[in-house]
């Protein structure tokens, strides 16, 4: 995989919504890799429940697997699980997710709670759907990547089983074709459904329309602004 990052983060939010404002997280996932060598390898690994307020819906319950009994007797307090997440990630990790641009809002919104209300994301994206839908067609779920690829993701919809299917189908799409910092800052889009939301980032992020038969929109994109 080449790409010069020391360290990676892969995570995972599952949440009670789509609204990182409104909702909450109920589980928060993460690997961190470390290159040794010529290879990222996993160093740790985090998986917290998250305790609610208010009881989650059955909708999301049957979805996640993830029940109101569960969060009672096995959830941490919210900040416990930012803090654990926080820690594993330096200036210069770089922070993967499998539809990014919904991710990084809920962990924007724990940020702006715990740490300062303005704050901004500073480390460098990478979405690992982005990746994927450039170069296949539709459809573009993690279900559909690991399926493509024969890997195995026996909880799906759980934190950390979804971030380490995540670093699988990533490390599939490097050794098929290993140019993944094109990818790097640039978020792909459907016109359908607006852009994605860039006040959460310090850094400059590109956004790049994507169709639905992996046309390579991003990588053409990217190849042509830098000729």
């Amino acid at each position: 995989m080449k790409l010069e990052y020391k360290k990676i983060l892969v995570f995972d939010f599952e949440t009670t919504g789509l609204t990182p404002k409104r909702d909450k997280v109920i589980e928060v996932g993460a690997v961190l890799l470390e290159k040794i060598g010529d290879t990222y390898e996993i160093v740790q690994e985090i998986d917290y429940l998250i305790k609610q307020q208010t009881p989650i819906t059955d909708f999301i319950s049957n979805l996640t697997g993830i029940t109101n009994e569960m969060l009672a007797r096995d959830g941490v307090e919210e900040e416990y699980a930012f803090r654990q997440l926080d820690n594993l990630i330096d200036e210069d990790t770089l922070l993967v997710a499998y539809n990014l641009a919904f991710d990084i809002g809920f962990l924007s919104a724990l940020y702006q709670t715990y740490v300062a209300h303005n704050y901004k994301i500073q480390n460098d994206i990478l979405d690992c759907m982005a990746v994927y839908k450039d170069r296949y067609p539709y459809p573009h779920k993690l279900e559909n990547a690991v399926a493509r690829f024969e890997l195995s993701n026996n909880q799906a919809h759980r934190a950390s089983e979804d971030a380490k299917a995540t670093f699988k189908v990533l490390d599939c799409l490097a050794s098929e074709e290993n140019n993944l910092k094109l990818y790097v800052n640039v978020l792909g889009y459907n016109k359908k459904y607006g852009l994605p939301d860039r006040t959460y980032f310090k850094k400059h992020i590109e956004l790049v329309a994507q169709g639905f038969n992996g046309y390579r929109e991003i990588e053409k994109r990217v190849i042509k602004n830098t000729i």
